[in-house]
């Protein structure tokens, strides 16, 4: 075969491996904006659910929670993927609520919520959020205190002035007042004067 046909059919052979490329990443990327589409729709589901300002029946929590993980398998880097799949069944968890007992159906439920909130950490250890539910999560299957005030206090160093991060580790602290440290107590006088004499108060009620 003359050099000039055979660099022919190279060529040829090129061009067709990189359209077969580009329809293949053409396709990819289309399936990339669905997911991201549908699951955008599904967050913003499950943050007005969790604010109770939507309500929804157990089918749309289930269509909810198959969303978020046909997402997360397309892209498992997505942090906020697994923040929202830890927000929906924190949300069952909550209606479940009986208890609190280790072997409860609500503890189970935040117990899955944890595996999420913990894989959004690993993705994005920075995010002042993500560790004060992880913190609020741990309060809710009754992790030891030294766990929970761990996280707790990762969450207050990243989000000093974080409205909402301030308002959920004060609500921590509040449910564990009497075991929490004196960092902690010092943390929550400053930004509520005066909470903790009342907590205080609350607390040593018989």
């Amino acid at each position: 075969m003359a050099v000039s046909t055979r660099h022919r059919w190279l060529n040829r052979l090129l061009a067709g491996t990189l359209c077969v490329v580009t329809a293949c990443v053409v396709q990819q990327a289309a399936v990339l904006m669905a997911a991201d589409w549908t699951s955008s729709v599904t967050r913003h589901d499950v943050s007005k659910w969790a604010a109770g300002k939507m309500t929804h029946t157990p089918e749309q929590w289930e269509q909810a929670r198959q969303s978020l993980q046909d997402a997360i398998a397309l892209t498992p880097r997505d942090a906020t993927l697994h923040d929202a799949l830890a927000q929906l069944h924190g949300i069952r968890g909550r209606e479940l609520w009986t208890t609190g007992a280790a072997d409860s159906p609500e503890v189970a439920a935040y117990r899955e919520a944890l595996v999420h909130q913990e894989a959004s950490i690993r993705l994005r250890p920075t995010h002042a959020m993500a560790w004060t539910n992880l913190a609020l999560m741990q309060y809710a299957v009754n992790e030891t205190p030294e766990v929970l005030f761990k996280s707790w206090r990762e969450a207050a160093r990243l989000g000093p002035r974080e409205g909402e991060v301030t308002e959920t580790l004060v609500y921590i602290a509040s449910q564990v007042w009497p075991f929490a440290p004196d960092d902690i107590r010092e943390w929550v006088e400053t930004r509520k004067p005066g909470l903790s004499v009342k907590l205080d108060e609350s607390t040593a009620r018989p």
